[in-house]
């Protein structure tokens, strides 16, 4: 029996042996130190001594509950048990029970190890997962989620009492859904750390069901003879829209360099032609031929100086930058009746404004203006000469989040298998020889897209409609 007490005193976890009245009959040394007594002072007193008053009503209860059906068993698992020390000091404890018959008795042995250092290390694991930049979700070997960070919540639309205790599976794709619990539990069956689909682009389903394009990275953590996953989740839905724009861009950067060098290039051979010919001409005296050929050069001229305009401004609507300032369409209608004075009058074209909008504009005002010209020259020039009363209206409204705009006239309209060509590049739907570099309406598209608005149109033999909707501040 000696023997049997030296292991038990020795043993280096906190042991307790108590009788059905839940009186302490054997405390080891190590209860002694966890609690801060000596094992004299524990035996013979009750165990509430030990516990912390919240729970002290409750527990004859769960002893009774306990002796209908004593088996070996942890206590409380899911939830936190704290025992408390002579100080009245809480301890964060785990506690097993094991029934022992003696005597016709029942005791039971309790084991209690202190987890004060293990909670600490977990309350800093979860501070690092909290704080990482990236989303970190942590996940049981059944797929079931049991940790989701702060950025996690973020990228997915979820709180992280939505996410906690739910299947993995809530936020992959439907596609696949059904496959997903075959990947979990291949990947526990041989946990490596490593990235996610590789080759491949991988996407997650947001709460609102939209797919978020993202990276993940898989890390197996070993716990209490269990095996999690942690998953490590980058949101690249902004590197995905900035590759696009680069791509974009180059090719924009290819045909823009073909069309302006054929256009350049081409004008200025014609140019030399003609000028060699006006040469030949005032060597032979025939001025009625050279009278013609200057004005074809002059022609061309004007051409590539309008190309040259029109490709400086394309080259400022990328990089121009300006402070928002109160747009007033009051001025701007003036502005515009003075600036293509001349046109308007030669075409007999009514230049007519109707400004209903009950909310200041802020705007980046020189690309509005750059906008509102082209789409105000461009009605203007492409008038219908059949029309008795040709006209640009500009329309403007509000409701209490946004601000529309409207340019319409009753001109030839745009051909409506080129429609979706409109916004393009060296784009052109008139065959007049109105001169036009094509790259109005692209402009216009740059700099709504540097303005953060709506851009769209309506368009059929009996006019064109642009439509123009920016959020208000």
């Amino acid at each position: 029996m000696k023997v049997y007490e030296a292991i038990f005193n020795c043993s280096p976890v906190a042991m307790l042996l108590v009788n059905e009245d839940s009186i302490i009959e054997l405390a080891n040394v190590h209860a002694g130190i966890l609690f801060d007594y000596s094992p004299d002072e524990l035996v013979g007193k009750n165990l509430d001594m030990l516990l912390p008053v919240q729970i002290k009503k409750a527990h004859p209860g769960l002893v009774k509950e306990y002796l209908a059906n004593p088996i070996s068993r942890r206590m409380g698992v899911g939830r936190n048990l704290y025992g408390v020390r002579k100080n009245g000091e809480n301890i964060p404890v785990e506690i097993g029970l094991n029934p022992i018959q003696k005597d016709g008795k029942l005791y039971v042995m309790s084991s209690v190890i202190d987890i004060t250092e293990r909670l600490r290390a977990e309350t800093r694991f979860k501070a690092a997962v909290q704080a990482a930049p990236c989303g970190m979700l942590m996940i049981n070997q059944n797929g079931i989620i049991e940790l989701a960070n702060k950025k996690t919540q973020e990228i997915f639309g979820y709180e992280e009492s939505e996410l906690v205790g739910q299947p993995i599976e809530m936020l992959v794709p439907e596609e696949f859904k059904k496959p997903h619990p075959l990947f979990v539990k291949s990947y526990v069956a041989n946990p490596v750390p490593r990235a996610m689909g590789i080759g491949r682009e991988l996407f997650g389903r947001h709460k609102s069901g939209k797919f978020v394009p993202v990276e993940i990275g898989l890390q197996p953590v070993y716990a209490s003879n269990e095996t999690f996953v942690i998953s490590s989740i980058v949101d690249i839905t902004e590197r995905k829209r900035n590759e696009e724009e680069i791509q974009e861009k180059s090719d924009e950067m290819k045909e823009f360099s073909y069309r302006t060098s054929h256009d350049l290039k081409s004008p200025l051979m014609t140019i030399g032609n003609l000028s060699d010919c006006i040469l030949e001409d005032l060597e032979d005296h025939n001025l009625e031929h050279v009278k013609v050929n200057a004005e074809r050069v002059k022609k061309l001229t004007v051409k590539l100086s309008k190309l040259i305009e029109d490709i400086l401004t394309l080259t400022k609507a990328d990089v121009m930058d300006e402070e928002k300032s109160l747009f007033s369409f009051d001025e701007y209608i003036k502005e515009v009746q003075e600036k293509y004075d001349y046109i308007i009058k030669e075409n007999n074209v009514k230049i007519e404004g109707s400004f209903n909008q009950k909310k200041d504009f802020l705007v980046q005002k020189t690309r509005l203006t750059q906008v509102l010209d082209n789409l105000v020259s461009n009605s203007i020039k492409y008038f219908n000469k059949d029309s008795k009363d040709p006209y640009v209206r500009i329309n403007v409204f509000n409701d209490p989040n946004k601000i529309y705009i409207q340019v319409e006239d009753n001109g030839k309209g745009i051909p409506a298998e080129k429609h979706n060509q409109v916004f393009g590049m060296f784009k052109r739907f008139d065959n007049s020889d109105i001169q036009g570099s094509g790259l109005g309406l692209y402009i216009i598209k740059k700099n709504m897209q540097k303005l953060n608005g709506h851009l769209s149109f309506e368009s059929n033999p009996s006019g064109t409609t642009f439509y123009l909707e920016f959020k208000l501040i």
